[in-house]
């Protein structure tokens, strides 16, 4: 292989570029870019630059818009260096700089895509070769439509099942979910080969029915001729220890049992009266017993292992018919759908180029030279695509450049024998040797770590040796640290248990950084002339889950860190318990989802909390309260005015950022929160739309970018992220704690398998229950393989250092088929003379651990110094990160000029309460603070919050003029039904409400059944400025106008306490309506001030006013009715225009008593004229 130089290399034909971690792909791609726009004379429209992720395009274009800049600007200034002047070897100057000029201009045009960004384009151009409706959607999901094919799918086989599907239905615990798990990540792979078995119901009632007649068999003769059995196994041939008048009476017993009533077959019985096992046992010189029944046993146990391998075979067909018919029909109904998936426009794109020979060169003639990016994360279809469009152009300058030592996707569907068969058909190979991402001493510890052996990787991949491509800073710590560490935990105890060795290394590196932050903060770890920051740090999982451990035990330690990660944000806790609050909020009335909200962590309840709102009605209905004003919000203005209601009133930054993991946890919170906004913005959704969106995108554990958690902080922090994430990535000091932990290489139900013995190699779809060894062999091989490419791509993200934990005690974590164990043990010199004796039979623990010693310290000596093997330390105390406060806690200047006061959104709720309240008033819930009982009456509506609430939503909905009976189902039970009440109160409810709309007004005969829609404005919301509200001149103010009779109220305004407000004053006014010229502000109360209607005298109202201070009340609500009259309505005079405020105590309300239950008052101008010039504006 070639050592690649892209400013000179021939811009011709089809060449592959391995490019090892660190080498400059990025850099070699730009250049050869540069080279055919400024040299061959392309326009940027004609070079095609394919990578595979989004990210990685927007890289990518920056990269080369750079390169070509660069090269223009060396070109147009002339200076000393000789970066371009290559490019002037080839292509005069003129041309060059008008190529790049031209370049620069249109670069708006460049083809740089995403391999589906590419189909996409092609297939939208040529939408007739394509055979493409003009009007497709592109979408990201197609659960759906694969849960209605299996439905369609399980209907046709399952409605009326035959004895075949019906012994699987009973066996196997069958559902459309588990049949559809089964095949689905197989469904967009067509290139695989399937063999499977064909089994009708005929050939397994075959089965069966030699199945039964061997059960006939062996039971007719078990009861003619038991005891002779018994007296056979008893005669003394066979060994005692085994066949006892112990176990056999025992088994015999259990035999009776079976025969009686045939069910599970008892195999580990029956093995032990088949002639093997018995010939087995039988003592030397004595003859082995003989008896028909014998043969007849092995026979049933034959007929059952067929009846189970057709059975198996059954079901591995009904999964194989599943998969062609997904196959077959998910195309057909996404037509009929009008939708495509991003795998479709794969599919789409070959299919179309294997139809229209002429639209390859058309393709090929647009796209004169192509650049692939990231060639190892190929497969099959994607090859066949870029083969097809150049394989007719074979002068094309097409460059394939990957690194096939970090394919590391195969879950996702890449596939490495697809990299190799195009490394042996392209034209010329090159790879780049020289790393300019890591220290030379770490280089030369890898490079002898992975040349031991001529087949590292376990396939037709080799290790290239690479050196330094330019000089850099050291790496300096005290004690000094070998370029690679193998840190080893070498306990032999007996109980050995993966899950606390984990945890114990967890402690482990966390000790060792917060050592080595530590030391940087004394001068004692530098990189270059600087000290070690948390920044330069790394620790490298296989799973978040083991981040989860690294990040907890940095925190212990005082050490911060951010965790990278693919999960969803929506399988998250707080995903959960942000669905919990938002259900509340849509259903405010119901208590138990107030209580499950409550108890979240996002809001912090405890149970004793619970029990607190349980005994106190006041601080329930306050809760309760509250969850309907953000209601409100939702409802009247979207979810991101609630959210940051929420967030505010309940201070929520306060509390999370609190937490040990705040940060993390509002990231996740805000993160949650944008996508909702973002849902409900395109989709329209209400609140319980909403709601259930969240809950399916968590059932549905798909894995989309914009939903990965995202980074809590961009902080000088310590690293913490998986393998597959670090890919791409370098980081100055690398820990890899838990590359011992091998994962597990048993096939799931279906395993795919490379057979390179059929003719060119083909990759084969397998039953794991149906499979040969062969085939289990090459699946575990390729696990295996992946795992040492997953292995390489950690150990070269370090610059300067990198540790790396095992287990070297312990032989089942390095035998054959782990890939740590196979590069420290399986590449060495006489590796398979040192596997033979580490499986060696009756090996002590201690022996084979100084075998492996042995075969370690002969790798750190022949490294140089550059690999070192050392006990993984474990400390009783962690060591605590002692951080420089001194660099982070600057001094903070005192601002000494007086400030104009912050202005605040202030309510009625807030004055009332005597504190500064920011919450919107709403209102409508203020009721007296009575229990929250029905008093086991079915004729009194019952009190408390939810049932005030009830009231108010049906006054609100309520057709006045129309009758109650006929509102029943439209109004009064779904407002019942919302706010967790019985229907049982559905007569008293309609009793109170008919007498509240008939009851004559005491200021006139007009009553609000007499009101029509027309006439009334429900719910009304009000926002005026307020410039400065003090205390004391509203007092004076209310002293001086309301009524001197008023004698309670006068002490209630006394009593009054707020702080000053600057600002709004904010409010809903329950019900505005209109009579014979006059506005009427009303609000309604659910107080009971008694069980008769003789508790409700003026007196009794006035006192109610007074203690809840609801003369305040409207008397603000007047005003805001006063200011808006004074903009909306010609001609508007207080005293021709209002009417008044009407308080109805809704309890004590009758028809045959006008103005009972009403509490009625009309401030004079001359109170409404000052309170308005006392609050400014």
């Amino acid at each position: 292989m070639q050592t690649l130089n892209a400013q000179t290399v021939s811009l011709v034909g089809t060449n592959l570029i391995e490019a090892s971690a660190g080498t400059g792909k990025t850099w070699t791609i730009s250049w050869l870019y540069l080279r055919l726009i400024a040299v061959y004379g392309l326009t940027v429209d004609k070079v095609l630059v394919v990578t595979y992720t989004e990210a990685a395009t927007a890289e990518l274009r920056d990269r080369i818009r750079k390169r070509l800049a660069d090269a223009l600007a060396f070109l147009e200034e002339r200076p000393h260096e000789e970066t371009y002047e290559v490019l002037l070897t080839e292509t005069p100057l003129h041309d060059c700089i008008q190529r790049l000029q031209l370049a620069l201009v249109s670069f708006d045009e460049a083809a740089v895509f995403t391999i589906h960004g590419f189909c996409k384009r092609v297939l939208s151009e040529n939408a007739f070769e394509a055979r493409m409706p003009f009007e497709t959607e592109l979408v990201t999901n197609e659960d759906s439509l694969l849960t209605e094919l299996t439905d369609k799918f399980w209907y046709q086989h399952f409605l009326k099942p035959d004895a075949l599907h019906l012994r699987l239905l009973q066996k196997r615990s069958l559902t459309p979910d588990s049949l559809l798990a089964d095949v689905r990540n197989f469904i967009g792979k067509p290139y695989l080969r399937t063999d499977m078995p064909q089994v009708t119901n005929e050939s397994f009632a075959q089965l069966q029915t030699a199945f039964a007649q061997a059960l006939q068999t062996c039971q007719q003769t078990w009861v003619s001729e038991r005891d002779a059995i018994v007296s056979l196994l008893l005669g003394g041939a066979l060994n005692g220890s085994t066949y006892n008048k112990r176990h056999v009476p025992n088994w015999a017993g259990k035999l009776d049992t079976y025969f009686a009533q045939p069910l599970a077959l008892p195999h580990e019985v029956l093995e032990r009266f088949t002639p093997n096992v018995l010939t087995d046992k039988t003592k030397d010189g004595k003859a082995t017993p003989e008896h028909t029944f014998f043969a007849q046993v092995e026979a049933l146990i034959a007929a059952d292992y067929a009846q189970q391998e057709g059975e198996q075979a059954a079901l591995e067909h009904l999964r194989w018919q599943l998969l062609h018919h997904l196959r077959a029909e998910l195309p057909l109904r996404k037509q009929q759908l009008g939708i495509l998936t991003f795998d479709d426009l794969l599919l789409h794109l070959r299919d179309a180029l294997e139809q229209h020979p002429d639209f390859a060169p058309r393709l090929a003639l647009k796209y004169q030279a192509a650049l692939i990016d990231e060639f190892q994360d190929t497969d099959p279809i994607q090859y066949e695509i870029f083969e097809r469009i150049y394989r007719d152009k074979p002068e094309q300058p097409v460059f394939y450049v990957g690194d096939p030592k970090q394919a590391i996707y195969g879950f996702r569907g890449a596939d490495i024998y697809t990299y190799l068969k195009a490394a042996n058909s392209t034209q010329h190979h090159y790879t780049l040797q020289h790393n300019f991402r890591s220290h030379p001493d770490l280089l030369q510890g890898l490079n002898h770590l992975f040349d031991q052996s001529a087949n590292p990787f376990r396939s037709d991949i080799a290790y290239e040796m690479v050196s330094a491509g330019k000089a850099q800073d050291s790496l300096r710590v005290e004690p000094p640290l070998s370029p690679i560490r193998l840190w080893d935990w070498d306990s032999l105890e007996e109980d050995f248990n993966s899950t606390s060795v984990q945890a114990a290394m967890a402690e482990a590196v966390a000790d060792d950084i917060a050592r080595l932050l530590n030391a940087a903060r004394m001068g004692a770890a530098k990189i270059g002339d600087r000290p070690v920051e948390s920044s330069d740090i790394a620790v490298l999982v296989r799973e978040n889950q083991q981040g989860e451990q690294i990040k907890q035990a940095l925190l212990a330690r005082g050490i911060a860190s951010v965790q990278k990660s693919r999960d969803s944000i929506f399988c998250t806790r707080e995903a959960a318990d942000f669905r919990a609050i938002l259900r509340a909020i849509a259903e405010p009335g119901n208590e138990t989802a107030l209580k499950q909200a409550l108890v979240t962590e996002l809001c912090g309840f405890t149970a004793q909390d619970l029990l607190v709102l349980d005994d106190n009605p006041a601080s329930l209905e306050a809760e309760l309260e509250a969850f309907h004003r953000w209601h409100k919000t939702w409802h009247t203005q979207g979810f991101m005015p609630m959210f940051r209601q929420w967030m505010l009133q309940r201070q929520r930054y306060t509390h999370l950022l609190a937490l040990a993991d705040g940060e993390r946890r509002l990231t996740n919170l805000l993160h949650l929160a944008e996508l909702i906004h973002t849902e409900s913005r395109l989709q329209g959704h209400g609140m319980h739309a909403l709601v259930r969106w969240l809950q399916q995108k968590a059932e549905a554990g798909e894995k989309d970018e914009a939903h990965e958690l995202r980074l809590e902080s961009d902080e000088d922090l310590v690293q913490i992220t998986t393998i597959h994430k670090s890919k791409g990535l370098e980081y100055g000091i690398v820990y890899c704690p838990y590359l011992w932990v091998e994962r597990d290489a048993k096939a799931s139900t279906w395993f795919s398998w490379y057979d390179a013995g059929s003719a060119g190699g083909v990759s084969r779809l397998q039953a794991d229950a149906l499979a040969g060894d062969a085939a289990r062999r090459c699946f575990r091989e390729a696990e295996q393989a992946e795992s040492l490419r997953l292995l390489y791509v950690a150990l070269t993200r370090a610059k300067y250092h990198c540790t790396v934990t095992l287990v070297s005690g312990r032989l089942n974590h390095f035998d054959y088929y782990s890939a740590l164990g196979w590069l420290l043990f399986g590449t060495l010199p006489q590796s398979k003379e040192i596997l033979g004796k580490l499986r060696k039979e009756g090996m002590q623990p201690d022996e084979r651990q100084r075998l492996m010693h042995t075969q370690l310290a002969h790798l750190v000596e022949q490294s140089a110094g550059r690999i070192s093997h050392e006990t993984l330390p474990v400390n009783e105390t962690p060591l605590r990160y002692q951080p420089d406060n001194r660099q982070w806690q600057p001094s903070i200047r005192r601002y000494q000029q007086r400030y104009a006061p912050i202005p605040k959104v202030g309510s009625f709720s807030g004055l009332a309460a005597g504190k500064e309240d920011e919450r919107p008033d709403y209102d409508t819930l203020v009721f007296a603070s009575t229990a929250l009982s029905d008093r086991g009456r079915g004729d009194v509506f019952p009190r408390g919050a939810k049932a005030g609430s009830c009231l108010h939503k049906m006054l609100e909905e309520l057709d006045f003029t129309q009758p109650l009976s006929a509102q029943h189902d439209t109004v009064l039970r779904p407002a019942l039904k919302r706010h967790g009440l019985p229907e049982r109160w559905l007569a008293a409810g309609a009793q109170l409400l008919e007498n509240t709309l008939h009851t004559p007004l005491s200021f006139t005969q007009q009553r609000l059944c007499d009101l029509p829609k027309s006439q009334r404005l429900d719910e009304l919301e009000f926002y005026f400025p307020v410039e400065r509200l003090r205390l004391k001149p509203l007092q004076a103010l209310l002293h001086q106008h309301l009524p001197l009779e008023w004698e309670v109220i006068h002490h209630a305004i006394d009593k009054l306490k707020f702080n000053e407000l600057t600002g709004y004053m904010k409010g809903f006014i329950d019900l505005v309506f209109v009579a014979e010229g006059q506005y009427f502000v009303v609000d309604y109360k659910s107080n009971e001030l008694g069980g008769t209607l003789a508790d409700y005298t003026p007196l009794a109202m006035q006192e109610a006013m007074a203690e809840h201070h609801y003369y305040l009340q409207y008397l603000i609500y007047c005003l805001a009715l006063h200011r808006y009259l004074q903009q909306r309505l010609r001609g508007y005079e207080w005293e021709q225009h209002v009417g008044g405020a009407l308080y109805l105590f809704l309890r004590g309300m009758t028809p045959e008593q006008a103005g009972s239950g009403v509490f009625f008052h009309k401030p004079a101008l001359e109170l409404i004229d000052a309170l308005d010039q006392l609050m400014g504006y």
